[in-house]
Order: C-alpha cells, then structure tokens, then sequence
C-alpha cells in the first residue's frame, strides 16, 4: 500500500510540477507556459470513470497502471447527450471548473465542447443533419459559459469538427448533411465564448495530419469563426504521429496567414497516440477484419490495445501534457535535434501537448462499462512514455 501511495504522490507531483520558466521567444503569447497549474478532477461521477476504476482497484499491479491515466490532468467532455443537457450543463460545468480549481484559484479547468452531433455521429449508418435549431445551441453554449464564468479554462471547441469539412465526400466516406449549420454553429461559439468569458483560451478542432487536407482544414477553420481562437487543436480522435501534426499546424497555420488570419497556434492530443498510426494504417491492418465481422473491437475508434512495447497499429497512451512541445521527450516524438526544421516548427506554431482524446473507453466515448478498466489497463502497461 505504502508503493501506491507513493506512486500516486509522485504522479500527482508531475502533474503538478513547475514547467519550463519564460516564454519561448519564438512563441512569447503562449498561454500555457504562464505558471498557472492543472490538475485532475477527484469528481468521481460517470463522467470520470478512470478516478472511479483506480479507487475501486485492489490489485496493486493494476491500481499502479489505472494510476497512470487517472491521475493525469486532462480535458473533460461536455456533451449535449440526454444527462447533460441544457437544463444541466451549467451546474455540471461549474461543478467540474470548481473541482480543477481546488487549491488553486488560479487553477486552470480544461474542457472540450461538443455539441454539433445531438443525434450522435453515425445513424442507421449515415451521418445525421442537425437536429439542433441554433437557438437551442446558443442556449447551450449560454449556459456553458456561465458554468465557466471567470475562471482559467482551455477550451477545445467542438472535436470531430472536422467532419464538416466533407473530406472524403466523393463517397468514400460518410458527408455531413448539415456543414454549413455546424460550422456557423460553431462560428457562434466561438465569438460568443471569446467575448464573454474573461481567461479563456480557445481552440477549433481542425482534425489530424492523416485526415483533411491543408485547404480542407483552412476553409473548415475560417468557416468555424477561428478568427476568435487562439488557434486550432488537432488529433482529437485520430492517433497519428506528434511529429506529423506539428509539420501539419504549421502549414495550416501558415495558410491562415495567407488570408489574413495570421498567427494561430496549435495544441495536439497525446493521450493515445504513444505508439501512433494513421488512418490508412489502421485500414491494412484493421479495416477488412472489421468490415468483414462488424465487430466494433475493430473499428478505427476503437482500435485494440498494444499488446507489447514493439506491436504497431494499435494504442497505447502517449506523451504526458506539456506546457513545452519540446521536452526531455521530444526524440521520442520524432522532435530529436536530428531534425531541427520540426523543432522548429514545434516551438512556433504549437502551444503543448494536452489529453484530450480518450482511446481507453469503449468507441472512445463511453462512460465506465465493464471493458474500461481492462482498456486503461493495457493503454498504460507498453507505453513508450514516462
């Protein structure tokens, strides 16, 4: 017990440690190197079953790897499903600001916002329209902003955003019926939240490297009101290589600029990406297996677990949040000082690394049925990071 212990005052230390002094004169704006400390939320409801999983634990082994997620500052989803509606959504906001906030008034709450896919995103095997009026939205998001009020939250606007922009619409994948309503949707939120809230910092989902092209992922992030973002955030739901979306925010980025929406930076998701693939990799490996059986173990958002440290194309958790997107780590990221143009391009245009995907759930959004503990489990157990 008194290993435990320990393990989890360490973790909670690392997670709570100083970050790198001064801002990085290549980024001098970046937000998330102020000082003001994160952590994970002790709220113990259904929305948090990894803290739920490592409580009720008694096997140390695997107390020690649930430990590794459960105890690692990351963003919570708000969602508009049925327990967390309009009615709700202000005192579950609140509640959860409060929580990231104990100690530490100066804390910061870490939150994504997903509201564009009511309906969910996949029914009767097409993408739904918008069921959603934007009056209802607007209240939504409203009330979302109330539960936050003034205090320090990052916000990641919206995952899977990246739907709208249609990529793929040629009939190789499923359109969207509805983009122009989600993406105006989205405009909405994104200037409403930025004019309202006092100590926000906000980022559009602009997908993964392996997902939409670099025009894609500008007319989707100038359709969604970026313009009142700091930036854009990427690999939400995908798990491909740091080093690729570092290259990949910075060609975004540069576009940007090029239409006069100039100096937008980047965080990327590593919460399950330690041992990264992309999409067209999953589909050799996976996507016949699954096509074939239906089986959703298979599917992309659900992609089975690494079973080894040296096993490809499947998922394991990735690089702890990081104020710094250069760090003791960075080689392993493919960010090593053999290349310095990524290194470079990591230090302009990207702000850190955050989790904000959630590979251990079942199809990545679930609450805690009887396959997340074992998931948290094996994501942790052949991680290649600390």
């Amino acid at each position: 017990m008194r290993r435990l212990i320990v393990l989890g005052t360490l973790l909670v230390a690392l997670a709570l440690a100083a970050w790198p002094a001064g801002a990085d004169p290549l980024n001098p704006a970046n937000p998330l190197q102020d000082g003001r400390p994160w952590q994970w939320s002790a709220i113990t409801t259904r929305a948090n079953p990894e803290l739920l999983n490592h409580r009720v634990e008694t096997d140390p082994a695997r107390k020690a790897q649930l430990a590794r997620i459960a105890l690692t500052p990351r963003v919570r989803w708000f969602a508009n499903c049925g327990s967390c509606n309009v009615d709700r959504v202000r005192q579950s906001v609140a509640s959860y600001v409060a929580d990231a906030r104990r100690n530490h008034p100066d804390g910061v709450a870490q939150l994504a916002i997903f509201g564009l896919w009511p309906d969910g995103e996949v029914v009767n095997g097409r993408r739904p329209a918008m069921s959603w009026s934007m009056t209802r939205y607007q209240a939504w998001i409203r009330q979302i902003a109330l539960g936050i009020g003034d205090a320090r939250a990052i916000i990641v606007l919206e995952p899977d955003l990246a739907i709208s922009a249609n990529h793929g619409a040629d009939g190789r994948t499923m359109p969207d019926p509805s983009p122009g309503t989600r993406m105006r949707m989205a405009a909405w939120a994104a200037r409403y939240l930025a004019t309202t809230l006092r100590n926000e910092t906000l980022y559009l989902d602009a997908g993964s490297a392996d997902w939409l092209y670099v025009d894609e992922a500008v007319r989707l992030l100038r359709a969604s009101g970026v313009q009142y973002a700091r930036g854009f955030a990427l690999g939400a739901t995908h798990y491909d290589s740091v080093a690729a979306n570092v290259a990949f925010a910075a060609k975004v980025s540069q576009a940007l600029g090029r239409v006069g929406i100039s100096g937008k930076r980047a965080i990327i998701d590593t919460a399950d990406n330690g041992t990264p693939f992309t999409w067209a990799q999953w589909n050799a490996r996976w996507g016949d297996r699954f096509r074939s059986t239906g089986n959703e173990y298979y599917q992309f958002d659900n992609t089975p677990t690494c079973g080894s440290p040296t096993e490809q194309v499947c998922q394991t958790i990735g690089h702890r949040p990081s104020r710094s997107p250069l760090d003791a780590e960075a080689a392993k990221l493919g960010l090593g000082t053999d290349h310095p143009t990524l290194r470079r391009q990591a230090r302009v245009y990207v702000d850190g690394y955050l989790w904000f995907g959630r590979g251990w759930r079942w199809m990545q959004q679930g609450g805690n049925d009887s396959r997340t503990p074992g998931r948290m489990v094996r994501m942790a157990a052949y991680t290649r990071f600390r």
